[in-house]
């Protein structure tokens, strides 16, 4: 018995998509809503089912595709319609794998294996079947893993694999006996031992097949719905069924008697009620063939399976009616009552029955038994290799699914090793830039650095070699000075001391132009002397680290081509200040005007420079492009020149917008109030 409950599972999850913030698709989610109102009729539900799926196609969007798709999905179960059942959830497959649902592959799998196995077509169900169950194992959903393990185990039972028919329904079992018990999980217990008993009774292991019929009984009797009564009414005549086969015919008849006690049985299920009358009046025949009670028990089955309009229980009257009739004799009525059970039997394929009426055939017609012996044990033989090969063709559909599975999955790791492979390759190539390019980095900033430090060097030497100028310069006016003032004045001093012993001469032109060559030698003394003295001032001393900047200023801006201005305040005593500080004035003003050709394209730049209180002020400004203070980084430039300003412990305030230029001012506290 093929057992379904996935309609009743739709419901909880058709609609389990999040609604999407666009209201746009509000229109979908009141369709769907529509679609399940059980207050309106099937037309109506279905029209706005479908309404949805149309809409949610123009939206283009999978998942919203496939939602829609699985309202209109149990709709189509509801009522039976297979052909679009089937077609909608072929599309529901290919949509779930594209989004990568798997709850709703699995969904998808499971109605197509029930839709094929409606259509026997066995093969594909199973492997429909076997697919999904999988995928609800890996997803912890064990109601529906154990419900598609008894799909698949009664699809082997019905193509005669009793024993991996067997293994899956103890798989089955296993799992719903760990389930809550719920009357849904009860009857699937029930339905699970039922078919491992009718497995053991075919395999003729009675006593197992008793006892599973008792467990299913059991779990029959817990259940609290309608299922009950057809679960007990089941396997109760599956346990009269096995006494009969055991031999025990008494205890059979018993049970049969037991159970047409039920006066509603025949309002329940004719067809039943029939097919029970018959199997008592062949249990009856099995203990007195010539029981009185038998053919009445027959003839009535016969006309209430012809009331029900059941073929099946019809082949099954006939064959065992056949028998009996042979039995006693009538064999007429037997040959056309075996006759017919054979061709119904033949038609469906019930091979057990074809098998029955064979041998019946052969009993009634003795003279020509031997064609319907040998069909028989051809058709014998064909059912067993049959057996074999349907056992190695579900071994093979699970083999062949695993190893689909398998490749699939080499196929996802060859392409995860090959994804982090290539994002390991370009983690190594982005390193290796990182790296190359801190490297040019580094040595751009160490050459910077060794080019500033061999200028410092540079600047202590020029003024070191100033400072050596200077002191030559001024020993040499010492020396030049002490030459006139002890030579060539001394010399003009013995010459007028001589001029004035001849003004005591009386001659009086004699003495008039002697007092004027004294004068004239007093006049050059006087003048000598002003210039030695001259000389030995050191005025040297107002030049210095003031003509170097000048100079800089000068070579620079020339070099630039920029105009400029240098206001200067002269009552700075240069020399007060400390080497160290000048150095790094001159560095920040180099850096400065190269700032200024260099990244603002200025025209025009002034350089100041004045005393206030105890501070020197130091001021650069040009009419730039200027740059935007709160959102351009830092260069090294601007950070060396930080940097230098702290190190003379002085204040750096620098003013700048875009197009307006910028000002730099520097304040060095150095001199003593």
């Amino acid at each position: 018995m093929f057992r379904f409950i996935f309609i009743l599972l739709l419901s909880t999850y058709c609609f389990a998509q999040k609604a999407p913030a666009d209201s746009n698709l509000d229109s979908i989610f009141k369709l769907r809503s529509l679609s399940k109102d059980q207050s309106l009729d099937m037309s109506s539900r279905m029209e706005y089912a479908k309404q949805a799926v149309v809409l949610s196609k123009s939206k283009a969007a999978d998942s919203t595709i496939l939602y829609s798709n699985k309202s209109l999905s149990k709709l189509y179960i509801l009522q039976q319609d297979f052909k679009p059942l089937k077609s909608i959830n072929i599309e529901n497959l290919e949509l779930a794998k594209k989004i990568n649902d798997s709850l709703a592959i699995a969904d998808a799998y499971y109605i197509l294996g029930y839709i094929d196995n409606l259509e026997a077509k066995l093969d594909s169900a199973y492997e429909y079947f076997y697919n999904s169950h999988k995928i609800y194992r890996d997803l912890k959903n064990y109601e529906n893993e154990s419900e598609l393990l008894y799909n698949m185990a009664t699809i082997q039972h019905s193509e005669r694999d009793f024993i991996g028919a067997e293994i899956n329904a103890i798989k089955a079992k296993l799992i719903v006996e760990k389930l809550p018990k719920n009357d849904d999980n009860l009857d699937t217990l029930w339905a699970i031992h039922d078919l491992i008993a009718t497995i053991s009774a075919q395999l003729e292991l009675y006593d197992k097949a008793l006892e599973y019929n008792k467990l299913a009984i059991s779990y029959a009797n817990l259940i609290n719905n309608e299922n009950r009564y057809y679960d007990l009414l089941y396997s109760n005549t599956n346990i009269a069924s096995v006494y009969r086969r055991k031999g025990l015919y008494p205890e059979a008849k018993e049970k049969y008697l037991e159970i047409l006690e039920d006066d509603g049985l025949k309002a329940y299920d004719l067809a039943l009620y029939a097919a029970i009358k018959t199997n008592l009046a062949y249990t009856t025949y099995l203990i007195d063939p010539m029981d009185t009670t038998i053919n009445p028990l027959f003839t009535e089955a016969l006309s209430n399976v012809k009331k029900a309009n059941d073929d099946l229980t019809t082949m099954s009257i006939g064959a065992y009616y056949a028998e009996y009739l042979h039995a006693v004799g009538k064999q007429d009525s037997a040959k056309y009552y075996n006759d017919l059970s054979y061709k119904m039997a033949k038609k469906i394929n019930a091979n057990e029955y074809i098998l029955q009426t064979l041998i019946t055939k052969a009993s009634i017609n003795k003279d020509s038994a031997r064609p319907y012996l040998m069909e028989h044990i051809k058709l014998s033989d064909s059912l067993v290799l049959a057996e074999r090969s349907i056992r190695n063709k579900f071994a093979r559909i699970e083999l062949e699914t695993a190893e689909i599975v398998e490749e699939n999955q080499e196929m996802s790791r060859q392409r995860l090793y090959l994804i982090i492979t290539s994002i390991g390759l370009l983690m190594v190539l982005l390193f290796l830039y990182i790296l190359i390019t801190q490297r040019e980095k580094n040595k751009e900033l160490q050459l910077e650095r060794q080019q500033q430090e061999a200028n410092q060097e540079i600047y202590g030497l020029m003024l070191s070699q100033q400072d050596n100028i200077d002191e030559a310069r001024k020993l040499e006016k010492n020396r030049i000075s002490k030459d006139i003032h002890d030579g060539i004045l001394g010399k003009l001093f013995g010459v007028r001391l001589s001029l004035d012993s001849l003004n005591l001469s009386v001659n009086t032109e004699a003495i008039h132009k002697r007092s004027h060559y004294i004068n004239e030698l007093k006049n050059i003394e006087d003048d000598i002397r002003k210039v030695s003295h001259d000389l030995n001032t050191d005025f040297i001393k107002k030049a210095g680290f003031l003509d170097i900047v000048k100079t800089l200023v000068e070579t620079q801006m020339g070099a630039y081509k920029i105009a400029y201005s240098f206001i200067g305040d002269d009552s700075i005593n240069w020399d007060a200040l400390d080497n160290t500080v000048k150095i790094h004035l001159y560095r920040i003003l180099q850096e400065t005007m190269q700032n200024a050709y260099k990244h603002a394209q200025a025209t025009k730049v002034v350089i100041s420079y004045k005393k206030e209180d105890t501070d020197l002020v130091f001021n650069i400004t040009d009419d730039g492009e200027g740059f935007d203070m709160y959102k351009s980084k830092k260069g090294i430039g601007l950070k060396n020149i930080e940097d230098r300003v702290q190190e003379i412990k002085g204040k750096l305030l620098i003013t700048s917008q875009k197009q307006k230029g910028t000002d730099i001012t520097i304040i060095v506290p150095i001199f003593t109030s």
